[in-house]
């Protein structure tokens, strides 16, 4: 089975007067369809160029970046917004809400874009409302809403256009914790439900929440497993005896190969 999203080699450089910052260096790695997968590491390590990239917002320096088999890297902009749009659903720390829509109008706001009809964009809209339990808040206005909610919305915003990779950026940042467990609880049930979640974040115990780690430092892979392992949680910069930067045996993208 071919993976649905894959890194193959990725570097993203940046030129400041003059130092190169190597953003991503090297970055190999494969999720396939249906995953949960978190991409954590502190700030500077990379996960958010990784997220860039695998959001079609930014193309790799050099290297190879597939989409569902699809090289974004040669795409132009207008090529990026398209695949964006029929294959990303985003989810974003500030939940991006229109204050003026109500729920229902802020979730076929890229329905818009996609060009379906109103009918097709209320009904889709509609349905991801009722997946997040939100069914009965459609002509609630954003203000009218607790943070979780809003949240909530954005989910559903997300979900609307079916999309193959929902990728979420540090969803929970700006929620408490008990709303954040549901935020989170809300991801693991779409994960059930057969949706590929990409989650970005710097927290360990929002990370552990998948079912797989990558853990970046310094624009590298030094993790990538089962999200329960107790290797999957050391802090970035603790070293290992004769590793580097992994205090475990490297499985699948922390081999060398990898990380060159």
């Amino acid at each position: 089975m071919s993976a649905l999203i894959e890194f193959d080699s990725v570097c993203k450089y940046y030129q400041m007067g003059d130092t190169t910052v190597k953003a991503a260096d090297h970055i190999s790695m494969q999720i396939n369809k249906g995953e949960f997968v978190a991409i954590v590491g502190q700030s500077g390590s990379g996960k958010s160029t990784c997220m860039n990239i695998i959001g079609c917002l930014d193309v790799p320096t050099s290297g190879t970046y597939r989409l569902n088999g699809r090289d974004v890297g040669g795409m132009d902009k207008d090529e990026l917004a398209e695949i964006r749009n029929e294959m990303l659903g985003f989810i974003f720390q500030q939940y991006n809400l229109l204050p003026k829509l109500d729920v229902l109008e802020n979730v076929e706001v890229p329905l818009v874009y996609a060009g379906l009809s109103a009918g097709e964009r209320h009904e889709r809209a509609a349905h991801a409302l009722e997946r997040v339990g939100l069914g009965k808040k459609l002509h609630n206005k954003p203000s009218q809403l607790s943070g979780g909610q809003q949240q909530r919305v954005s989910i559903a915003r997300a979900l609307a256009g079916d999309p193959a990779v929902i990728l979420a950026d540090e969803p929970t940042g700006a929620l408490d914790s008990h709303t954040s467990r549901e935020v989170l609880g809300m991801l693991q049930k779409l994960h059930r439900e057969g949706n590929t979640v990409v989650l970005i974040t710097h927290d360990n115990s929002i990370a552990v929440q998948a079912e797989r780690i990558i853990r970046l430092e310094d624009g590298h892979i030094v993790y990538d497993g089962d999200a329960h392992a107790p290797e999957a949680v050391v802090q970035p910069g603790v070293r290992a005896a004769g590793g580097e930067g992994c205090a475990c045996p490297p499985p699948c993208s922390a081999r060398p190969s990898a990380r060159r």
